[in-house]
Parts: C-alpha cells; structure tokens; sequence
C-alpha cells in the first residue's frame, strides 16, 4: 500500500492533475476578486440627473451638429493627489467619457437639457459640456455666449480621426449654476461635491 502512495505521488499525473488544479483554481480566484471590485465600484457610484434650462434663440447656428456631455473624473485633481487612498485614486483616474444627451422642448417655450451624470459619493464629479462644430465657430460662441446659464465658451480643434474631421471644432462651455474647480493641467471644470 506504501509502495502504491508512493508511486501515486511521485507519478507525472499527480504533478499535472495539481499543476492544473492550481491553475484553475487561481483564475477562478482571479475573477471572483475582479468581480467583487466592480460591483463595490458601482456601490460607491449613484446617478443624479444634472438638468439645465436655458432659452434658445430663434436663429440656432446650422454650424452645431452635436451637443454632448465630457464626464473627466471622479474627484477633485488636489484631493485625489494629496489626500486620497488608492482605491480613490483608482476610482478617480481620468476617464474622458462621452455621453450623449437629450434636448427637448420646455413649456416655457425655451430648451430643457437633460444629462444623466454618475456622482460619486465620497468625491463628486468633474464634467464639462461641449458642441461639436463644423464650419465657422465664431456665430456659435457668439450664440452659446447670448445665454445666461453658459460661461467661459473655449473652442479647440476636434481630433483629426480621419479627412472628413478637418475644419470641425469643439466647443467646451461651463454651466453657471454648478460650481467650477481648476485642474493641474490648468483647465477650468464644473464640479459636482459629493452628497
């Protein structure tokens, strides 16, 4: 009976059956761990609708061709880089999120902006919107500029992804009624603070 144990251990098949149940077990390990991360990530993150009212002229430039949201990041740039743990630092990584929103009619006869906006808890959000351009962008600044609730219009060339994206800009702005936090790179931001 020892001289079978013996053999059963020292065998090929007993190396590779544990060389391979090791294996096995450390992915199953691996994604249970990932797993768990993303669904404690998503704890710590909550949706709050962020709505903007503004009234519309009646001569919209034909130059705007897309109005859209830049979700930057989780936090605020100072805390996450003097203050924050890892998991925060991790949690407020520079995303530069593209997110579509919605544009309806108002009662009151001006334009109801709706975005819905990921605030996390414990470090809020930086977003920023912006309007992609094609053409002149001097009438849409002066347009974006007629409204009250619309600061700080900047205009920066688009990405060049391919020929048809020559000569088209976009158009960042900032919303008057939330607050506005600088980053390390100089850049101006709304900022949502955590609730």
């Amino acid at each position: 009976m020892n001289d079978t144990l013996i053999a059963a251990f020292g065998s090929f098949e007993f190396y590779f059956d544990a060389t391979l149940l090791v294996a096995i077990s450390g992915v199953v390990w691996t994604l249970a761990r990932r797993l768990a991360q993303l669904v404690f990530f998503q704890m710590a993150l909550r949706t709050r609708t962020v709505e903007l009212t503004f009234h519309a002229n009646a001569d919209v430039p034909p130059e705007i061709s897309a109005l859209k949201l830049l979700v930057i990041r989780y936090g605020n740039d100072l805390y996450l880089k003097e203050l924050a743990s890892d998991q925060e630092r991790h949690h407020g990584r520079l995303r530069n999120h593209v997110q579509r929103v919605d544009i309806k009619d108002a009662p009151d006869g001006g334009k109801l902006i709706l975005a819905r906006l990921r605030i996390h808890k414990r470090l809020g959000t930086q977003f920023k919107f912006f309007v992609d351009v094609e053409g002149d962008a001097a009438p849409v600044v002066a347009y974006l500029k007629t409204h009250d609730a619309i600061k700080d219009v900047d205009v920066t060339p688009r990405p060049v992804r391919n020929g048809q994206d020559k000569g088209r800009k976009r158009l960042f702005f900032l919303v008057a009624d939330f607050e506005q936090v600088k980053t390390i790179e100089g850049f101006t931001n709304n900022m949502i603070y955590p609730v």
